[in-house]
């Protein structure tokens, strides 16, 4: 009996700590895109937060816990601009965003330290989007 007690216990830890923490846990909320990169031409282009806010660019996403989005911004990448807001799920390593007005798009993510990360590459390999954002109030 002790020790179902001690494993329930030790479970409630694991999923309690953020490090063990679901994504789709971590997920809902605002996030401000600060920084990203793109590749045309086989040229690696990057805007850091300085420059988006000098040339006035954002891109903000607000993820609902009922797998909700909206998401509001001026970047002007042909990725981003047809995405709708919509719904937003996870499948292993990988974010879609999407609504049935929509195609969805499919970016790999990972969030490490209040850091959200969203990589698109195409079909050659080549990254059509990189982009780093912060959550905010």
């Amino acid at each position: 009996m002790a020790e179902i007690n001690l494993f329930s216990r030790l479970i409630h830890w694991l999923q309690s700590t953020e490090m063990f923490a679901r994504p789709s846990n971590q997920l809902p909320g605002k996030w401000q895109l600060f920084e990203y990169f793109v590749e045309t031409n086989g040229e690696l282009k990057n805007l850091k937060q300085q420059q988006l806010a000098e040339l006035n660019l954002s891109w903000n996403i607000e993820f609902a816990a009922d797998n909700q989005f909206v998401h509001t911004g001026n970047i002007g990448l042909n990725l981003i601009h047809p995405i709708k807001n919509g719904k937003w799920k996870f499948r292993k390593n990988f974010l879609e965003l999407g609504s049935k007005e929509s195609k969805t798009v499919r970016f790999q993510f990972a969030i490490e330290k209040e850091q959200l990360k969203l990589l698109k590459k195409d079909e050659a390999g080549q990254i059509e989007f990189f982009g780093f954002f912060h959550r905010i109030s």
